[in-house]
């Protein structure tokens, strides 16, 4: 398999059942994305950059372009029609017989940034000269806070309002902005979701505390669904999820998480689970037409499921085998017992592999690679005791499950001692710490990761918080806070260093920014260390995920180039 037929998959998305049974499907076409609309199981758009469909008395849609986005209506039988327009659009929304709109408008063109606050850029987004604000189709702005989500009905707005911190504060407002009341502050939000009869409900986790399992907060009552009431899945499927949760007839419909997997719940004077299945869906919609669902398995990258199952794609991928492991999960794929082994570390470090299918993982298995990866200390949907066992002490639990786990699967498949590791985020620090601290591995590949804790405070577009709550840090500047912070630095290691490791990250990378990455390899060079630095232009935190098509390709062979050399020729 080259990395062209890996990422010749297509994606659906943006599922809606309003008007209908209506969809995204993201695909690459000649080095490019490209995105359409479908209405079952008809092409309905063609320009190529349309999505996020809302049906309301005719289609409404976000079209993409080079300058501004467009909200587009199409009425059967008649040509798109562009309605609003604005630099960038986050969502469209329905709103009783409106359509509201979380989007930017144009900054003005300066030949310089000024900085004010904390946030003044954030990954994928770039400097924040506007934030995201709630506007109505005639480009009125309801409500000018940072907003990350909004949801509504025909009488009232939930807004989601963000601070530097990424903490939430949400308001009910009115449809002229007018605050008509605080619903939650100060706490960490990750889905809304509002009743035609007014019933609120929302997922969240206490603010600034890292490794909390996310609860559902509905009619004033906290409740667990699931392991986690919000699913923390990684993909690398080139496309975000949808719909996590909605209201219908009252009740609840909410995708949560149990271990690897996630399924949909009713929740009304109950919980109740309306799927069970051993995979990972993705996002969902109901109304009185049924349920429909987007889900993925190992083997296959993306089937719909309403009314029966379209499956979008002709692949059938290698099945993986799933092993409980000491509280966690693990999953192996054999290509041969005298084949040499990757191992992969998943980021977060709270979030988690799922029952999915991976680009990644079928790619190198088809090259001749076992392929490894599991679900360690600190990982979701495991419960609060197992989320919560990193925060503090990177590094330790989880690079001792990683190495039990090795020797166990060796054992159980006899297979030879020839181990590459790699990983993302935090799997690339993991990946920089295990190097730094142990000779074990033939070869690695580090990607936006991170190496120097201190650093990063200053500039990640996250460090100031997120590493602090992570390593239970009040002041980051505190003298007892910089030695902690340097004391679980890979970069004060990297003398220790003997394994060949390559690093790659994103130029445009603000969530681990490239300087992350330099250090590590100026630090390898200066000490003979086989080493490089790849360096991808116009490439963010995503760029292994949903990067620049070309650059995606190009990164995965390098990588096997990489491997290659080292793990192909390897003796135990």
């Amino acid at each position: 398999m080259k990395p062209e037929e890996a990422y010749g998959i297509r994606i659906a998305g943006d599922l809606s059942l309003d008007g209908g049974l209506f969809y995204t499907v993201k695909e690459i076409e000649n080095g490019e994305y490209r995105t359409y609309i479908y209405h079952g199981d008809k092409k309905i758009t063609f320009s190529g950059n349309d999505h996020n469909p809302v049906f309301n008395g005719a289609l409404y849609y976000i079209r993409s372009g080079k300058d501004e986005d467009s909200i587009i209506r199409l009425d059967y039988g008649s040509e798109p029609q562009r309605v609003a327009s604005f630099f960038k659009i986050k969502k469209i929304i329905s709103a009783g017989n409106r359509i509201l709109a979380i989007a930017r408008e144009k900054p003005e063109e300066k030949t310089f940034f000024e900085a004010k606050r904390l946030k003044y850029r954030f990954n994928g987004y770039g400097y924040l000269s506007t934030n995201f604000h709630l506007y109505d189709i005639n480009g009125r702005c309801i409500f000018s806070g940072d907003v990350g989500d909004a949801a509504a009905n025909d009488d009232f707005i939930l807004v989601n309002e963000l601070n530097d911190y990424n903490i939430s504060n949400l308001y009910k407002i009115d449809f002229s902005g007018n605050i008509m009341e605080k619903i939650a502050e100060n706490i960490d939000v990750s889905s809304i979701a509002v009743s035609e009869r007014g019933k609120i409900a929302f997922t969240w986790s206490p603010a600034m505390k890292a490794g909390e399992v996310r609860r559902l907060r509905m009619d004033n009552n906290d409740l667990i669904v699931g392991s986690d009431s919000a699913v923390s899945i990684i993909s690398d499927s080139f496309m975000s999820t949808g719909r996590q949760m909605k209201f219908y007839n009252d009740d609840l419909y909410i995708i949560a998480q149990e271990r690897s997997y996630s399924n949909i719940y009713r929740i009304s004077d109950k919980i109740e689970k309306v799927t069970d299945n051993n995979y990972y869906i993705r996002e969902f919609d109901v109304n009185d037409s049924g349920l429909a669902y987007i889900y993925s398995t190992p083997e296959k990258p993306c089937i719909i499921n309403f009314n029966g199952e379209i499956d979008i794609n002709n692949v059938n991928g290698k099945t993986t085998e799933i092993i409980d492991f000491m509280n966690g999960e693990a999953f192996f794929m054999l290509y041969s017992r005298d084949a040499p082994t990757i191992l992969f570390i998943h980021g977060g470090p709270n979030a988690a592999y799922g029952r999915s299918y991976y680009i990644e993982f079928q790619y190198f298995y088809d090259n001749g690679y076992n392929i490894l990866y599991s679900n360690p200390p600190g990982s979701t949907g495991y419960g609060q005791e197992y989320e919560k066992a990193c925060v503090g002490d990177w590094g330790n639990l989880d690079t001792k499950y990683i190495f039990d786990l090795i020797e166990y699967i060796r054992k159980r498949y006899n297979i030879k001692n020839c181990f590459g590791i790699t990983g993302g985020s935090y799997g690339g620090y993991l990946t920089n710490w295990i190097v730094s601290h142990y000779d074990y591995f033939k070869c690695g590949i580090s990607e936006r990761s991170i190496s120097n804790l201190l650093s990063m405070i200053g500039t990640s577009d996250i460090g100031f918080w997120f590493n602090a709550i992570q390593l239970n840090i009040d002041d980051p500047y505190k003298d007892e806070s910089i030695e902690k912070l340097m004391k679980y630095s890979p970069i004060k290691y990297v003398k220790n260093v003997k394994t060949p490791l390559m690093l790659i990250t994103g130029e445009e990378d603000y969530r681990c920014p490239i300087e992350q990455a330099e250090q590590f390899f100026i630090g390898l060079k200066l000490n003979n260390i086989d080493t490089e630095l790849i360096r991808y232009l116009g490439d963010n935190h995503e760029h292994a995920r949903a990067g620049i098509p070309k650059n995606m390709i190009d990164r995965l062979y390098k990588k096997l180039a990489w491997f290659d050399r080292y793990l192909k020729t390897c003796k135990e």
